[in-house]
Order: C-alpha cells, then sequence, then structure tokens
C-alpha cells in the first residue's frame, strides 16, 4: 500500500532568506543608479539670463524685452523639447514638395506665407542658389539677408552661424509658391565681460496660425533653446575658446553626380556631386544634452567631402538626411 507523503506549502526558510538577500542587493542597485541619475541632472537653478537684445526678441520670438532665461546644457527638459521639434520637422519634409536650406550670419527677417513664381517664366529652382537668387528677383529680398554660400569650400571663407529651412507644400494659390514652414538655427557667441560667458542656441518653427486663411507672416509656434558654457571650463581670456567652440556646418547640400559634367573645382565643389538621382541635404541641430560646443578634431583630406563636416559626428543626436524635392 503506498502512502502519499504531505509535502508543506510555502517557503523554506532558507528561501525566505536567499530571497531577502537577492531583494536587497537588487533594490540597493536601483537605488545606487536613481541617484546617479539624479546627480547628473542640470539643477534646476541652472539658467542663465542671456541678453538678445530688444530686436533678437522681437525677431524670434514676437516678445518684448531685451533678454531671456534660458537653461544651460545639458538640460534634459530643452531635450524633451527639441524631440518633439525632431518629429514636427520629420513630418514637414516628408509632405513638402521642395526643401531649400539657406545660410545667413544676421537672424531672419524674413518669413513669408507665399513666394511669387511664375512656372513659365521663373526658371527651375532645382538648388538652394537658385531659390535665394528667385527670392531677391522675385520677393525684393535684401541680397544681404542669406549668404550666397555653397557649402564648406576649403577657401577661407568663413562657414555661416545660422540658418533658414525653408519647406514649401503644394499651393492654392496661382502664381505662388507655399511656404509651409521655416526652420531657424540661430547660434550666437557672447564673450563680453559683460555677457555670460558661451553660446546660445536655438531651433524655431515658424508656421501660418489656424485661424490664417489668407498670404501672411508665419508666426513662431515652438522650439527649443539651450546655452553652452565654453569647452575649457576656466578660460582665461575671452578669445581662448571663442576661436574654437562653435556648431558648423549646419547643413551640406550634395548635389547631382550629373553636375560633375560642369567641372568646378575638385576640392571645393566637385566632391559634393554625390547624389545618383536627388540631391539631398545633411543637417545637423545642437544638442540640449550635449555638454558643451567644443571642438573635435578633422583629420580627413580636403578632396573628401566628409572632410566638410567630419567634426559633427558624435557631436548631436539631431542629424537629418533631407531630400530637396521629398514630395516628387
Amino acid at each position: 500500500m503506498n502512502h502519499r507523503v504531505h509535502q508543506p506549502g510555502g517557503f523554506t526558510s532558507v528561501e525566505l532568506l536567499l530571497v531577502l538577500a537577492l531583494s536587497a542587493v537588487i533594490l540597493g542597485g536601483a537605488v545606487v543608479s536613481y541617484g546617479t541619475l539624479v546627480r547628473s541632472q542640470p539643477s534646476v537653478s541652472s539658467m542663465v539670463s542671456v541678453p538678445l537684445g530688444v530686436a533678437r526678441m522681437q525677431n524670434f520670438y514676437s516678445l518684448i524685452g531685451d533678454s531671456v532665461n534660458v537653461p544651460m546644457a545639458p538640460q534634459y527638459g530643452a531635450l524633451s523639447l527639441a524631440e518633439e521639434l525632431r518629429e514636427q520637422f520629420l513630418t514637414d519634409t516628408l509632405s513638402a514638395t521642395s526643401v531649400y536650406c539657406l545660410p545667413r550670419d544676421g537672424m531672419n527677417t524674413w518669413r513669408p506665407s507665399v513666394i511669387p513664381y511664375n512656372s513659365t517664366q521663373d526658371g527651375e529652382l532645382d538648388t538652394p542658389q537658385k531659390f535665394r537668387a528667385h527670392v531677391i528677383a522675385r520677393a525684393s529680398v535684401p541680397s544681404s539677408l542669406y549668404r550666397d554660400y555653397r557649402n564648406p569650400l576649403n577657401d577661407g571663407t568663413s562657414v555661416p552661424m545660422n540658418a533658414s529651412i525653408f519647406v514649401l507644400g503644394y499651393s492654392k494659390y496661382a502664381g505662388y509658391l507655399k511656404v509651409n514652414a521655416i526652420y531657424d538655427i540661430d547660434v550666437i557667441r557672447f564673450t563680453a565681460t559683460n555677457e555670460p560667458n558661451g553660446i546660445y542656441a536655438s531651433v524655431k518653427r515658424y508656421a501660418d496660425s489656424t485661424s490664417s486663411l489668407t498670404p501672411s507672416t508665419l508666426s513662431y509656434m515652438g522650439g527649443y533653446d539651450v546655452f553652452y558654457p565654453p569647452s575649457i571650463p576656466n578660460p582665461t581670456n575671452s578669445t581662448q575658446w571663442s576661436t574654437t567652440d562653435g556648431f558648423t556646418p549646419l547643413f551640406v547640400t550634395f548635389e547631382r553626380a550629373t553636375r560633375l559634367a560642369l567641372r568646378e573645382s575638385p576640392t571645393t565643389i566637385d566632391r559634393f556631386k554625390r547624389a545618383y538621382e536627388r540631391p539631398f541635404y545633411f543637417i545637423w541641430w545642437p544638442d540640449p544634452a550635449a555638454r558643451n560646443l567644443g571642438p573635435v578634431a578633422n583629420t580627413l583630406a580636403s578632396t573628401d567631402p566628409r572632410q566638410a563636416y567630419n567634426q559633427m559626428g558624435g557631436r548631436t543626436a539631431f542629424m537629418f538626411t533631407v531630400p530637396i524635392f521629398p514630395a516628387l
């Protein structure tokens, strides 16, 4: 006759002690990790009053005043805003008919919702340079507003620190191109003794307001900004870091390979003619999670197109590949 042996339920004392010991180790590790993350976060008081001036405050944000309180990098609140703007930018460019990046030295003072264009009289706008020439000729835009610039040229020409990205869409207005959005990227150095020491960077989106039913000036719809301290913690003078810290180029344009038929300088212009079918951009935005905008070594040969932007590698998580004509 078989006797069934009754097994007691629950854990033994040894098993309970083992579980408690493992729980203590896991919880202890979690507390240490959480403490490390909290200590690495910028404090709420890490704000800088940046003297943008009355003109920039009005132009950037339509605000009255001469300064703005900006979080100092790294700043993860600004990072969340940058992530939101990234998603909006991708949505805008995917539905666009064309995208034009125009470099500039000063602030952007022209944000139209439409641009005059006559398909029978105006030429094909197949490069950013032709788009720039068109708005100067047909929209009376000052020639000094956007630089006559065509990628980093290895000839001593300064690289513009600011840029405007025009995102065009299908137009319901006869004789006009429709501007769906403009993204302004501004990087401003401050080095005077009575100013904060560092670089102010912002990316802003301008678009039609929901109530706008006619051609108008685009309105500020959101963006992010951050202030980067110098990469040298204790610079001995205002120029020690200002000639090296920065964030350029903001974009590089790759033209169609067929344009190699037009012989130009191999080490400046022709090296960017790499697109087999559609021309496209590499675009970079400042990263709020970066600690500074210090220099990065670049050792590539001048004939290599990567030499123009190799120093941007690893500096930001906000890098885009955008075709000039995404919807065609």
